[in-house]
């Protein structure tokens, strides 16, 4: 670029000197001398009205409202808006409203005709061409012409722009003098002149800084632009890896300072898909690391903002981060994964199995049919259901002849408390179940392996044996038998047992099979007679003690049809759209789901008395619900919305080291204790239990214990409400955002809804249902809709209310 001319002007002469860059003059003999001070400086007016007039060319500060960013802009007044505003016309031909207080310069001539745009148009662009030139010089002129006016005897004085433009650009025209004004706030050597501050002015004031000033300013300035270029280059590289989808960053060659920003927009992504009112609660207590990705997107020229961090970390695919990464996993900093360490301990038990505590306990169940019911893809079995037969008088009530057995994974008779592993489950607190997968709270190898009851192996359990009653409850003169036990499961799905179950499955005297019971033959080592037998028992004890929980005012009373869960699964696809094919849908209840119910609640309730007939602190669980009146179920509709009337009923549940009412269940006490495997609390209530029948000390103790000096009850209670608050964090959220992307992949497919009820709260707010999927939203309508009333809507709009 050929170099900027320097005129440099001796204005009480009138006379002008050129020189090229490239042949620096002897400054000294140019200096201009000043006739007066009024000449020089101008007069400025205290009524800034007498100024602001229509054609004047102003610069402004221009905030959110008026086109982005918080820079200054360059128009020209049109006129007045309200009492008090201004309407500013700028380049684009975009009119804005600005008050008095946002003018910050006023160009010295600066009067266009406001019906032309390209008199604004021409200032910018010789303002951007001036600042082009001087940065090809490095600030040179202007600093020449500082030097120049240092070396004069009143250098300490003021002097106005108007006399600046002629000594650096030659003349005063309006154009001059805001490119000028430019040079000196936003150029290379914009250090050398001081903008004095003030009322508003024909001719703005600029006082030369002194050497020492300028020095420092000048070596900030260098450091400055240093660590702008490399930030310029780094954002380069952004964008170049951000366009092109097949390039991933990697990290291993950025600086480290690079490494560790980069590494904290995780920090920030994670607030992306929170409420705005937790966003603002977590960016109130920021962590050094979002403020560390806030200023690290400030520096590449982004917007620093959760939903910016997450998509430069998809488009870079740092740390592996894509569409589908679950920020709530980061966040909540879960581990999906075990150290070597606690694989290596895994492994070592399952090859040599500590000496078993209880062998001297353990009854021999193996000859009982036990039946382990659960999802195809479960597997973490932790519990198997026997009928033992006590009787074979027929004249007997069935119920008296029955005795139920529910057969609980033993998992702390391999488990010692304290040991790595143990630690590890109580950090966990619980297997965590998303769409993606399970994050158990053992490895694998040992929750699907030697801690489960896997079918075809004799295992280790505790079993929990009861006689009912007449009416479905324990009979209180046969108390239940709690024991460690060995059992040898069979694997039974829940639509295998279902199919077992119809009535329209038919076995033939010799034990054989016909129809749909062809399917479950070969996965029973048994004949499907005796299967049949064993499942329609347990069917009548489910039965049974339903309707024993109901007349005791289980919610189940307000409504027996039940709402089904909603069933997602998100599997890596490579002709799936993203990579990701989805599945979702309602998991509804029949025979097969009840069972496994009421059997599990029967023997925690069991587990439940032990404890309090024997005085063991265990984590009691409570809940009250809400009175209904029968007007109240009548006047709401069968089915879904009565469900959903008996689940507004319920209030929060209660754990507690006392035996609690559990009104929900329809229980007078309650634990839970059938799924030690996935839950540290159950595990926990089986040290217990386990401790007390061999008359060992109990490993948590009443909190009230005079000489323990370590964990208590009230510490088993503690890990189950993280536990069960962390898993609310993770797996509703992960649900809902596959069924929304799910429903989005529908497009304009209809989708029918229900409305379940108004919202107690909110009016014009409604719950809806999708009974396809099983799952419930809220919805706001302006119009009136009444319980029950379907509705058919479009999948793309469902998306947007989850």
């Amino acid at each position: 670029m050929q170099p900027t001319i320097l005129l440099l002007a001796a204005a009480a002469a009138g006379t002008a000197l050129a020189f090229t860059t490239n042949t620096p003059p002897l400054l000294t003999s140019l200096t201009p001398t000043r006739k007066s001070t009024t000449r020089l400086f101008g007069k400025s007016s205290d009524d800034n009205s007498s100024i602001l007039k229509e054609g004047r060319l102003v610069e402004f500060t221009a905030g959110s409202g008026s086109g982005g960013g918080n820079s200054n802009k360059l128009g020209a007044i049109v006129g007045k808006e309200g009492k008090r505003n201004l309407k500013i016309l700028t380049s684009t031909g975009r009119t804005v409203s600005v008050p008095p207080r946002s003018i910050k310069h006023v160009v010295p001539n600066g009067r266009v005709d406001t019906s032309d745009i390209t008199q604004i148009e021409q200032h910018e662009s010789a303002a951007a061409s001036a600042l082009s030139d001087d940065m090809a010089v490095g600030g040179q002129n202007v600093m020449e012409m500082w030097e120049l006016l240092l070396e004069e005897e009143d250098a300490t004085n003021s002097i106005d722009l108007v006399t600046i433009s002629e000594l650096l650009l030659g003349d005063s025209s309006s154009i001059s003098c805001y490119a000028t004004k430019v040079l000196l706030t936003e150029g290379v050597a914009s250090y050398c002149f001081k903008e004095l501050g003030g009322k508003l002015a024909d001719l703005p004031l600029y006082e030369p800084r002194q050497v020492h000033i300028v020095e420092n300013m000048r070596s900030r300035a260098e450091i400055e632009a240093k660590e702008a270029s490399k930030w310029d280059e780094l954002k380069q590289r952004i964008d170049d890896f951000s366009s092109n989808d097949d390039m991933v960053m990697d990290l291993k060659g950025e600086s480290e300072e690079v490494q560790i920003a980069l590494q904290s927009l995780e920090s920030l992504a994670c607030l992306a898909n929170l409420s705005p009112e937790e966003m603002q609660r977590e960016e109130k207590a920021a962590s050094e690391a979002i403020t560390c990705a806030k200023q690290f997107l400030q520096n590449v020229g982004r917007r620093a903002t959760p939903e910016m961090a997450r998509t430069m970390l998809v488009s870079l695919g740092i740390n592996g981060w894509n569409k589908h990464t679950n920020m709530d996993l980061i966040r909540l900093k879960i581990p999906t994964a075990f150290d070597q360490y606690l694989e290596d301990a895994a492994t070592e038990i399952a090859m040599n199995p500590p000496p078993d505590l209880d062998e001297d306990l353990r009854m021999d169940l193996t000859h009982l049919p036990a039946f382990a019911i659960d999802d195809a893809s479960t597997k973490e079995i932790d519990d198997a259901l026997s009928v033992e037969i006590l009787s074979t008088d027929d004249d007997e009530p069935i119920h008296s002849r029955l005795r139920l057995w529910v057969h609980i994974a033993d998992p702390s008779r391999y488990i010692s408390l304290g040991s790595p592993l143990d630690k590890e489950a109580r950090r966990r607190g619980t297997s965590i179940y998303l769409p993606t997968g399970t994050i158990s709270m053992f490895p694998m190898s040992l929750a699907s392996g030697i801690l489960s009851l896997n079918p075809g192996e004799v295992t280790c359990a505790l079993s929990v044996g009861m006689m009912l009653d007449n009416s479905g409850g324990i009979d209180e003169a046969t108390p239940p038998i709690i024991t460690p036990s060995l059992v040898k499961t069979t694997r039974l799905t829940y639509d295998q047992v279902d199919l077992l179950l119809d009535p329209f499955c038919m076995v033939d005297n010799e034990g054989g099979s016909s129809g749909v019971c062809e399917s479950v033959e070969n996965a029973i080592d048994m004949s499907i007679e005796t299967a049949v037998e064993s499942l329609r028992q347990l069917q009548y004890i489910s039965e049974q003690r339903l309707q024993w929980r109901m007349d005791g005012g289980s919610s189940e009373s307000i409504s027996s049809y039940e709402l089904p869960d909603m069933t997602v699964k998100a599997t890596q696809s490579a002709d799936a759209i993203d990579g990701w094919e989805i599945d979702i849908y309602a998991k509804n209840v029949f025979a097969a789901n009840r069972i496994v119910t009421e059997c599990a609640l029967a023997a925690n309730e069991a587990m439940a008395l032990y404890g309090m007939t024997h005085g063991i602190p265990l984590p009691f669980r409570g809940q009250e619900m809400d009175e209904v009146s029968d007007d109240e179920i009548n006047m709401t509709p069968a089915g879904p919305c009565r469900s959903w009337l008996a689940i507004q009923k319920s209030r929060p549940s209660q754990i507690s080291t006392n035996p609690l009412p559990h009104a929900g269940l329809g229980l007078g006490m309650y634990v839970q204790g059938s799924s030690p495997v996935r839950r540290y609390a159950d595990l926990a209530l089986h040290h217990q239990i386990k401790s007390h029948l061999r008359g060992e000390k109990l490993p948590f103790p009443a909190n009230d214990s005079d000489d323990d000096l370590g964990d208590t009850a009230a510490t088993v209670i503690g890990i189950a409400r993280k536990a069960a608050l962390v898993a609310r964090q993770l797996e509703r959220p992960a649900n809902d955002y596959w069924l929304k992307e799910f429903l989005q992949r529908k497009g304009t497919e209809t989708t029918q809804v229900v409305v379940l009820s108004g919202d107690r709260w909110k009016d014009n707010v409604y719950k809806l249902f999708i009974p396809d999927f099983g799952a419930i939203f809220s919805y706001t309508s302006t119009t009136s809709l009444a319980n029950g009333q379907q509705i058919d809507m479009q999948s793309r709009t469902l998306s947007e209310l989850i």
